[in-house]
C-alpha cells in the first residue's frame, strides 16, 4: 500500500467526536457534502465553504472530483470544527470561499463585521496568539486547548485560502460556482500536510447546578442586560443534551428559558457584551429583514417572509370570506377589510399577518387572537429536518395602552442566534406598536429549546466575568415592604410600588411563622428574600430582647 492508501485507510479508522470511525471527525451532521459519504473516501485536495447560501443552491452544481467537503459556515466559532476536520483529514490543501457572507446583507459592511467568512480570513493571515484567539475575533472564537498550537499553525501554513467573495465581487453566485470548479480542475495537486490524520479530545465545561427543570424566568431592562443574565443562568443550570440523535452536536440546553425584557427599543450599546459584538449598521440590516416579505435569492425562508408573505395555496377560499353567506356573521363584519392584508397571485396568495395584527387591533385593542405563524405544516412534515422555522409563533397584546409581544421559538442558539432575534423582535413590536399608535410594552421571548453550544463555554466564561456584575437593586415593581414590631408582634406591610398603599398585611411573633405566611402569599425575587430574612430576624432579635427595631438600621445588642 503506498503512502496515499496508508493514509486514507488512517483517515477512515479514527474515531470522530461522535464516537463513529471515520470522517469527518466534528459535526459530521451538519456537513453538506464529503467525500466518501456516497462511496469510498478519496484524497481530494479541496474544501469549499459557502457561507449562509443555501446548500441547495451550490452543491448540486459543484464539481466532486477533488472536493473533500463543502458545507455552510455560519459563525466564527464554527473554526473549530473546521480546524478538527483538516488535521483529521490533512489531504485538504485549499479551502475556497464563495457565498452570502452574512445572514442579513443589506446595510452591512461585510468587510468589517465579525462575520465567519472574516474569521476565517483574519485567521489565514494572523493566525492565533498567546491567548489561543484570533486577533480583532477575541470574544467569538476560543481554540479548545487540547489542540496544540504548532497543529494549528502549520494547518494555517500549508493550507491556501482561496477568496472568490473577494476576488470576484461582482460576480452572482452561478458565477462565483463557476469560477470554483474551474480552480478544482485547475488546482496543483499536493499531497498531505500531515504524515497522518489528527484527532483530539474536548474541553469540558463546569458541571450544572440542579435545579427542578423546566421553565427559567430572566428579566431585566435592555437586551444586552437580558442576555448576560440569560447567559449566566443556561450555563449554570442548563442540563447536558444532544442536538439530534447521531451528532456530536453537545449543548447545554434549558427547557423553556422565558426572557422578559422592559425596555426592548433601549438602543444602546455601550454594554456590548455579545461575543460577536453588534453595530448598529447590523442590528439595522436584520431589523430591515425581518420586517420585510421578500425572500433573498438563495435563502430557505426568512422570518420576515413566513410572517409578511405567508404562502396559502387556495386564493378562492380567502375570495369567498369576502361575500359567501356562511361567513357574514364574522366579528368584524365582511367587507375588503378582510383580505386588505393579502396579496393574490393567481390560484394562490400570501397573506401579511404583522398587517393582520395591526387592523384586528385597530378594531378591538383587547383581541387575543392576533397570531402571526411561519410553521407550514404540510412543508414542515418533509424538511423539518433541514430548513424548518426556529421562530414558530408571534402573537401581540395591548395591555395597560401598551404593546406587548410574545414570541415563541421551538429552538434557539442563545450565544449567537438570541441577540438578533431580539432586535429583530423588537423592530416587529416597534412595527405593530406605531401602527395602532400605542407605545410598545414588554417584549417576552420563550425559547422552548435554549441551548449553549460547547464550542461557545469558553467565551461565555470569559464574557460573564468581565460583564456580570452584582448591581444592588432596591426597589421591586412586586412592590416593597414595611417591617415594624407592635404591641408584642412582628408586623410586615406590603406596600403597592406606586400608589404606596397598603395591599397586604401579616402579623406574627417570630421570623419563622412570617416567612412562612409570606412566601405562601407572594413572589418575591432571591435578593429580596433574604433582605426580608435578614430584617425578619433583626426583628425577632429586637422583639425577644426587648430591644428597639428599625428597618435598615444596625441593631444594636447589649
Amino acid at each position: 500500500m503506498g503512502d496515499e492508501g496508508k493514509i486514507l485507510k488512517l483517515i477512515k479508522e479514527q474515531v470522530g467526536s461522535d464516537n463513529q470511525k471515520g470522517w469527518p471527525v466534528a459535526v459530521k451532521d451538519r456537513v453538506s457534502y464529503f467525500c466518501g459519504k456516497e462511496g469510498e473516501l478519496r484524497p481530494a485536495n479541496v474544501a469549499v465553504t459557502f457561507l449562509w447560501t443555501m446548500r441547495d443552491s451550490v452543491l448540486p452544481k459543484l464539481d466532486k472530483k477533488n472536493l473533500a467537503i463543502a458545507t455552510n459556515f455560519y459563525t466564527p466559532a464554527g473554526l473549530n470544527g473546521m480546524i478538527r476536520n483538516i488535521l483529521g483529514n490533512p489531504c485538504i490543501r485549499y479551502i475556497i470561499i464563495l457565498g452570502e457572507e452574512y445572514a442579513s446583507k443589506d446595510g452591512a459592511d461585510t468587510k468589517t463585521e465579525k462575520t465567519s467568512a472574516n474569521a476565517l480570513r483574519a485567521f489565514f493571515e494572523k493566525g492565533i496568539d498567546e491567548n489561543r484567539q484570533i486577533p480583532g475575533f477575541e470574544g467569538a472564537v476560543h481554540f479548545d486547548k487540547h489542540i496544540p498550537t504548532e497543529m494549528i499553525e502549520k494547518l494555517k501554513n500549508n493550507v491556501q485560502l482561496i477568496d472568490l467573495n473577494r476576488k470576484y465581487p461582482d460576480y452572482d453566485i452561478e458565477k462565483k460556482i463557476e469560477e470554483a470548479n474551474k480552480l478544482m480542475a485547475s488546482l496543483e495537486s499536493k499531497p498531505p500536510f500531515l504524515d497522518e490524520p489528527k484527532t483530539f479530545d474536548y474541553e469540558e465545561a463546569s458541571e450544572s447546578f440542579p435545579h427542578e427543570g423546566g421553565p427559567i424566568i430572566v428579566s431585566s431592562t435592555t437586551i444586552p442586560k437580558t442576555w448576560i443574565e440569560i447567559m449566566h443562568y443556561i450555563y449554570k443550570y442548563g442540563k447536558k443534551n444532544l442536538m439530534n440523535a447521531n451528532t456530536d452536536r453537545w449543548v447545554k440546553e434549558v427547557n423553556n428559558l422565558v426572557a422578559v425584557i422592559h425596555d426592548p427599543q433601549n438602543m444602546d450599546l455601550s454594554i456590548n457584551p455579545f461575543l460577536v459584538p453588534l453595530t448598529p449598521e447590523k442590528i439595522k440590516a436584520y431589523q430591515t429583514e425581518i420586517l420585510s416579505p421578500k425572500l433573498p435569492e438563495g435563502k430557505a425562508y426568512t422570518y420576515g417572509n413566513k410572517l409578511r408573505a405567508y404562502y396559502y395555496p387556495d386564493a378562492k377560499a380567502i375570495k369567498n370570506l369576502l361575500t359567501t353567506t356562511q361567513y357574514k356573521d364574522f366579528e368584524f363584519g365582511q367587507g375588503p377589510h378582510i383580505n386588505a392584508d393579502v396579496v393574490y397571485k393567481g390560484e394562490t396568495c400570501e397573506i401579511d399577518q404583522v398587517q393582520g395584527i395591526i387592523e384586528v387591533l385597530k378594531r378591538d385593542q383587547y383581541s387575543k387572537a392576533c397570531i402571526g405563524m411561519t410553521w407550514h405544516v404540510a412543508d414542515e412534515l418533509m424538511k423539518k429536518h433541514k430548513s424548518s422555522p426556529c421562530l414558530t409563533q408571534i402573537q401581540a397584546m395591548v395591555v395597560d395602552d401598551r404593546l406587548n409581544l410574545t414570541i415563541y421559538f421551538r429552538s434557539h442558539d442563545m450565544a449567537q442566534g438570541w441577540p438578533e432575534n431580539a432586535y429583530g423582535c423588537a423592530a416587529i413590536q416597534k412595527y405593530i406598536a406605531d401602527g395602532i399608535k400605542a407605545e410598545p410594552g414588554i417584549l417576552t421571548i420563550i425559547s422552548s429549546s435554549a441551548q449553549i453550544y460547547k464550542h461557545y463555554y469558553k467565551q461565555i466564561e470569559d464574557m460573564l466575568k468581565k460583564y456580570r456584575k452584582y448591581e444592588a437593586v432596591y426597589s421591586d415593581p412586586k412592590g416593597n415592604f414595611l417591617i415594624e414590631v407592635k404591641e408584642g408582634k412582628i408586623v410586615v406591610s406590603h406596600l403597592d410600588p406606586k400608589t404606596h398603599k397598603v395591599i397586604d398585611m401579616w402579623d406574627g411573633e417570630n421570623a419563622k411563622d412570617l416567612r412562612e405566611k409570606i412566601s405562601h402569599s407572594n413572589m418575591i425575587p432571591t435578593g429580596h428574600s433574604i433582605y426580608i430574612g435578614e430584617e425578619l430576624a433583626k426583628a425577632e432579635i429586637a422583639l425577644i430582647n426587648k430591644l428597639k427595631y428599625e428597618q435598615d438600621k444596625e441593631l444594636k445588642v447589649k
